[in-house]
């Protein structure tokens, strides 16, 4: 056989030539291994995310509700102030995964389930950048930039997270199909075919498969693992009506609108994607509440769903991505397209209204940014290079390759699993302690005493302990608020709420109309609050720590209090007597 007989096939170049393949083959340089360190970090950091006291634990109670009675609640099923207010839960799907996790795995189960799958998340949002741009470094720089603009929502455990993994499984896909999207490159005229079919490269049977189930599939299940599916639809949604936009200005032909193929096959993938999120328990009424949620008045007071304040991290965050974007803008030879500029639209107003949004901008501004990013720093290199024409070419440090490096990108994946929270127990260390798996502000010590002298009547809490109360407190307890619980209270239970929280004026007498025969106040939040209960006449403290106060009127839990102060005493007594002799 000869040797030009089949050129190009490693079996006909010489053993030297045949080297320097396999070299060239398994060599990385600086982009990989910086990509692998970014994600090393990414596994190890998410893997000690501490679980938050508050919203995840009301999750945990209502996916074991749901298990035990085998159907959705109808009303919150562990505040009798809401009852009566009818309950469309969202994330059913999510809260039973969070509950059979749980009673699988325990808390460190929840731990690991949130770092998996919010590491896969980032993982997909990086394969979606590496479809529009084709390069490593570039791609990689766009995931630390999604990572700075989300900072205030990635590290809470909450059921959000099955939906920002939804998102970046819907994003990777776009991307792929964006490479054989006419309109984006600009080689089709009127009355000229695909360039990529003219030359024999038809849409793949995987992408279209992808499109016409795929996508619809997600949406079936974010319908029923999070609310936050109607981002999806607009986003969806927004890419057909981009490319409506940008065939209709380039052709001004309606009747080209109507028959060009990436149009068509949009509108069937939005319409099937509705069809799959429409597949839930609750139906067209899942819609309506997903979108006129954030109209609740009650989540007004509700910090992340306050305006974007511009002074704020978060404020100065979207500041800061604006002014990139115009840059980016000006100086890059990308076209534009319309569904990247009606979605980060989009949501950029819906973070102005509510800062909570922010974690949605940072996805579709990234995804519309990194073409751009690209282009500019392409540029910047091909000018480079021409101004150093004539000059003997040397590759620059950043851009070698070579085996050693590719050992380093392994040696640097492999700690990042090693000594993670996830992988220790598989070597045989000792799992992370409960007291690194609980973030500080759990008041651990408080249910455990509220276990031991359950009150017997309406109690008063902080809504951000109230979903830790209802799973970790008396099975028996009747809380007063809980997190998960704000929007279904009626408006005027919320605002007394708010007034004894606030120790407004009166606020006495808002307490006993609702019958409140045990305060429960976090010292360090409700200072005023805590100085107030004390002194109620009636009440009394029987029990108090570093961060929780329970003040009391019921005899059971003040004779207790009374038992567990005089044997302190005695002991106190004891003690003494013992130094002195």
């Amino acid at each position: 056989m000869s040797v030009d007989s089949h050129p190009g096939t490693l079996e006909s170049l010489t053993p030297v030539a045949k080297k320097r393949s396999y070299r060239e083959t398994f060599s990385m340089g600086w982009p990989q291994l910086i990509t692998c360190f970014w994600f090393a970090f990414l596994f190890f950091y998410f893997g000690n995310v501490h679980i938050f006291y508050s919203d995840i634990w009301g999750h945990v109670s209502y996916g074991d509700w749901i298990i035990a009675n085998q159907k959705l609640p109808e009303y919150d099923p562990f505040l009798s102030l809401a009852e009566g207010v009818r309950c469309i839960d969202a994330a059913w799907l999510s809260q039973v995964l969070f509950a059979k996790v749980n009673t699988a795995f325990g808390v460190r189960g929840l731990s690991n389930l949130f770092a998996l799958t919010v590491f896969a998340t980032h993982v997909l949002f990086w394969c979606a950048f590496y479809l529009k741009t084709g390069r490593v470094g570039i791609s990689t720089f766009a995931s630390v930039l999604l990572v700075l603009i989300a900072s205030s929502r990635i590290a809470i455990i909450r059921p959000e997270i099955f939906g920002t993994f939804c998102v970046a499984l819907l994003l990777v896909i776009m991307a792929w199909s964006e490479k054989y999207d006419s309109v984006k490159t600009g080689l089709r005229s009127a009355d000229e075919p695909d360039q990529l079919e003219k030359q024999g490269q038809k849409t793949p049977k995987m992408l279209l498969f992808s499109l016409y189930l795929g996508i619809p599939l997600i949406f079936l299940a974010w319908a029923n693992l999070h609310g936050s599916f109607v981002v999806g639809l607009a986003i969806i949604g927004l890419q057909f009506l981009g490319r409506v936009l940008e065939v209709g200005w380039r052709t001004r032909s309606l009747v080209e609108v109507c028959t060009d193929k990436w149009v068509r096959r949009w509108l069937v993938v939005t319409e099937l994607s509705v069809c799959g999120a429409l597949l839930n328990p609750y139906h067209i009424d899942l819609f309506l509440n997903s979108l006129t949620f954030p109209r609740n008045p009650n989540l007004k007071d509700v910090l992340e769903w306050e305006p974007l304040e511009f002074r704020d991290a978060e404020g100065i965050l979207f500041c800061f991505a604006w002014v990139l974007m115009l840059a980016l803008y000006r100086h890059s030879r990308e076209t534009i397209r319309a569904a990247d500029v009606l979605r980060v639209g989009l949501l950029s107003l819906a973070t102005i209204i509510g800062v909570r949004m922010i974690g949605w901008f940072s996805v579709v501004f990234v995804y519309a940014m990194v073409p751009h990013l690209a282009n500019v720093t392409s540029r910047t290199k091909q000018k480079s290079h021409s101004l150093a024409e004539g000059a003997p070419q040397k590759i620059p440090f950043w851009a070698r390759k070579s085996p050693v490096m590719t050992a380093l990108c392994a040696l640097i994946l492999w700690f990042g699993f090693a000594f993670s929270n996830i992988a220790t127990p598989l070597f045989g260390g000792t799992p992370r302690s409960l007291d690194k798996v609980y973030s500080e502000g759990t008041p651990r010590k408080l249910t455990e005493y509220l276990k031991a002298h359950p009150p017997q009547k309406q109690v008063w809490n902080p809504q951000w302990w109230g979903d830790w109360l209802v799973w970790d407190g008396p099975a028996d307890m009747t809380v007063f608020m809980t997190t998960n619980a704000v929007h279904l209270s009626p408006q005027h239970v919320w605002k007394d709420y708010l007034g004894i929280a606030r120790a407004n004026r009166g606020w006495q007498s808002v307490a006993e109309k609702y019958d409140v025969s045990t305060f429960i106040v976090d010292k360090e939040k409700q200072v005023k609050l805590a100085e107030g209960v004390r002194k109620l006449e009636g009440f009394q403290v029987v029990y108090e720590d570093d961060l929780s106060l329970v003040v009391s009127r019921e005899p059971g839990l003040i004779s207790a209090a009374e038992r567990a102060k005089a044997k302190s005493e005695v002991k106190t007594s004891a003690s003494e007597n013992e130094v002195q002799k």
